[in-house]
């Protein structure tokens, strides 16, 4: 199992699963072409997809959703409140044979993937992450979520793909509408690069070798500013990820293949 962050931002997340030889996406806010110019740059040729899962109906999850359903014709694996909500004009376009309804805490299985999707606190209608488990290794994708308790079944993971959205006084100074700045500081909006490594100093364990911080806000977040408050964070609490490689992911350019 291996995975690349294809794009990471406020504007399109998007992320290609590989196990097996088959892919997966893991939501798709990129449209086809833009899935087909960031495999061209990573020399991959994809004939099929065979899954994405969707995390929820926000525009930055699903943006590509209808172009990249009509081009793989792929499984959609996503929960009855989430479909409610997409937009009816990409609804529209999507075969709904397609679409195969999950219920969040229900373990399922596609191709010997155990997946599991969990509860996250974001402004959606039924917002949920994803724990996948494939011959014994453990990948938990955990994002749009403006507050987190750790479980203990998405402890000590191989590997995590973790939301590190902004840096608080950015956000504030940014010049966005108190309205949004609110939303985003809110229990359903978005983890700081703080509260990230917070969470994930109680997630980390003896297994997990990979980090990959996601959806950094372009306006308020860098990504020198995410890693640096990973290294106060873990510094303060006198503790150590070192045995962990953290990977930023970018607006633009695929991450390189993590083997989980």
């Amino acid at each position: 199992m291996k995975f690349s962050v294809l794009c990471s931002s406020s504007s399109g997340n998007c992320t290609l699963l590989q196990v097996n030889n088959k892919y997966y996406l893991l939501d798709a806010g990129l449209s086809a072409r833009g899935l087909k110019e960031r495999l061209n740059s990573m020399n991959e040729n994809l004939v099929k997809l065979s899954g994405i899962f969707i995390t929820h109906e926000h525009f930055d999850h699903v943006s590509g959703l209808s172009s990249i359903a009509k081009c793989y014709e792929p499984t959609i694996y996503i929960t009855k409140n989430t479909y409610r909500a997409l937009p009816e004009s990409d609804k529209e376009k999507i075969s709904p044979i397609l679409f195969s309804f999950i219920k969040c805490e229900e373990e399922f299985y596609v191709d010997g993937i155990k997946v599991l999707p969990f509860r996250t606190s974001h402004d959606a209608k039924d917002p949920v992450g994803f724990r996948f488990e494939y011959d014994n290794k453990v990948l938990v994708y955990l994002t749009d979520t403006g507050i987190f308790i750790p479980r203990d079944d998405l402890k000590n993971a191989d590997s995590y793909i973790l939301e590190s959205n902004h840096e608080p006084d950015m956000l504030v100074m940014s010049g966005r509408p108190w309205v949004l700045i609110n939303r985003i500081l809110s229990k359903t909006g978005h983890l700081s690069n703080e509260d990230s490594a917070k969470l994930f100093s109680e997630l980390v364990g003896e297994k997990t070798k990979s980090l990959v911080l996601f959806h950094l806000s372009s306006e308020c977040n860098t990504k020198d500013l995410a890693l640096l408050a990973y290294k106060s964070y873990f510094k303060e609490a006198k503790s150590t990820i070192q045995n962990t490689k953290i990977t930023i992911s970018d607006k633009k350019k695929p991450t390189e293949f993590i083997e989980v």
